[in-house]
């Protein structure tokens, strides 16, 4: 028999002793790199320093929290909330938000997950399957976001995996009074992956302050054949005349990040607005291969050509990472890498031209190409 005095304190203990299990993680990855790089400037002169436009070659720097709570009956809740920061400087990334990266909430069973909050854009998610580096950070590697998107603010998305399909549905709401559509996004992604092949697809309609609308189909394949794997995608873009992601430049966030952010060696943007309606095809072709349990090798090519009213021009990359395991959470890399361009994109890189507008026949004043070396060190946790 318990004691009465107890009773209170047994009550309470109760309900505790019933709750399902949850845990809190923390993790993170640190990614810094020595850096060469070349046309820097108008001038052309050359950069020494860490980071390349703030960023390690392989990883954006972050840390962040995940929590999970098992409800029973097979259901579960969790949360992922995750900050990027500089680690060249200690600011924080993703236009200064303190979890720029992610921040959502999380429910689901074995039929899916439903999450509310900041979150990756499908387009974002699908190709980090069929991407020789996940999609890396630097801008000589990632700049397809600029017309992707990698985040949305105000996004509800539907997560679920069957057998070896996996389907990601996701809308992001506007937020703009009075009108439904401005701001907001809908768009769908699926992931077949029976080894050794992965199969991705994807369609993203996203829409600017004015409702102006961009449209994203992705195709992409993973194929591995012994230490090697293989890498191939197209991305397919249109938008509408005027389309404008940053919503007059006063805001970066909430509608997408699909830009290559104006730095120092890239002021002007290839995300630039247009007058008129502008077409991309972006096309990735990459390998990499384990030539030892430490080391691994990986190699792609990156080519997109525009085409506007009286604007053609074409962008491309080619990029090489020799990727040194010093355990699982710390390797080392050298990676080289070399950008060009060609047509209507001449005189890209290092030019001082803040406010480009494709199509408009204003010349660009820097560099046809540059040239990146990287000596990085990256820990993860």
């Amino acid at each position: 028999m318990i004691p009465y005095r107890w009773l209170p304190a047994f009550a309470f203990a109760l309900p505790c002793a019933a709750m399902a299990q949850s845990s809190v993680t923390l993790y993170g990855i640190i990614d810094a790199a020595l850096t060469y790089q070349t046309h820097a400037n108008a001038a052309g002169d050359s950069f020494i320093g860490l980071q390349q436009g703030n960023e390690g070659f392989l990883s954006g720097s972050r840390f962040g929290l995940k929590g999970t709570e098992d409800l029973g009956g097979g259901a579960k809740a969790g949360f992922t909330l995750e900050n990027g920061f500089l680690i060249n400087n200690g600011k924080l990334d993703q236009q200064g938000q303190l979890f720029g990266r992610q921040a959502f909430v999380k429910i689901g069973n074995q039929y899916g997950d439903l999450a509310l909050g900041r979150q990756y854009t499908t387009a974002n998610t699908i190709l980090y399957y069929v991407d020789p580096l996940g999609i890396g950070a630097a801008p000589s590697n990632s700049w397809m976001v600029y017309l992707t998107g990698q985040r949305y603010d105000n996004a509800v998305s539907y997560t679920g995996t069957f057998g070896p399909v996996m389907g990601i549905a996701e809308y992001a709401f506007g937020g703009v009074a009075g009108s439904f559509q401005a701001r907001s996004s809908t768009s769908l992604g699926l992931k077949y992956s029976a080894d050794p092949i992965t199969l991705v697809g994807d369609a993203q309609y996203t829409h600017d302050s004015a409702s102006r609308t961009a449209r994203i189909y992705i195709a992409g394949v993973k194929a591995s054949v012994g230490s090697a794997k293989l890498f191939a995608n197209y991305i397919y873009s249109h938008r509408d005349a005027g389309f404008d992601s940053s919503n007059g430049g006063t805001d970066t966030a909430s509608i997408t990040s699909m830009s290559t952010a104006a730095t120092p060696t890239n002021t002007a943007a290839i995300n630039s607005v247009f007058a008129s309606s502008r077409r991309d095809d972006f096309f990735t072709l990459g390998a990499s291969y384990l030539a030892t349990p430490a080391v691994t090798l990986t190699a792609s090519m990156m080519y997109d050509r525009t085409r506007a009213d009286a604007f053609n021009g074409t962008r491309a990359t080619a990029y090489g990472v020799a990727d040194y395991a010093f355990s699982k959470p710390t390797d080392a890399y050298l990676a080289l890498a070399y950008d060009w361009v060609h047509g209507d994109w001449s005189g890209l890189f290092g030019n001082s031209t803040t406010a480009y507008t494709g199509g408009s026949g204003k010349p660009l004043n820097g560099h046809d190409n540059q040239t990146t070396v990287m000596v990085g060190l990256r820990h993860s946790f």
